[in-house]
């Protein structure tokens, strides 16, 4: 789980970090690096203040699912990091 960051959202915006790609395909096979797909499942690194009359429901270190292929890529560290707009994130894992 990530632990500091470099990046403050601002608003309602949110900076997730993906989970590596599974390895393992469905079916058991094993799947190369440079065939995974990227994973929706993601750590909320940092959080914004939200905007008036909408709270932030996010808070860091939560699990989320995201919209695919969304949000802007920052490297942090070099490792890539996702800016999104919180209505990007669909559910939470308990």
């Amino acid at each position: 789980m990530p632990t500091q960051n470099k990046v403050q959202p601002i608003r309602d915006q949110v900076l997730v970090k993906l989970f590596p790609p599974e390895g393992v395909s469905v079916g058991g096979i094993l799947v190369p690096d440079s065939y995974a797909e990227e994973n929706n499942k993601a750590w909320v690194v940092a959080v914004g203040n939200g905007v008036s009359k909408k709270p932030m429901r996010f808070s860091p270190g939560m699990v989320v699912f995201r919209v695919k292929n969304w949000g802007t890529p920052i490297e942090i560290d070099g490792v890539i990091h996702y800016l999104m707009e919180d209505t990007a994130l669909l559910a939470t894992e308990n």
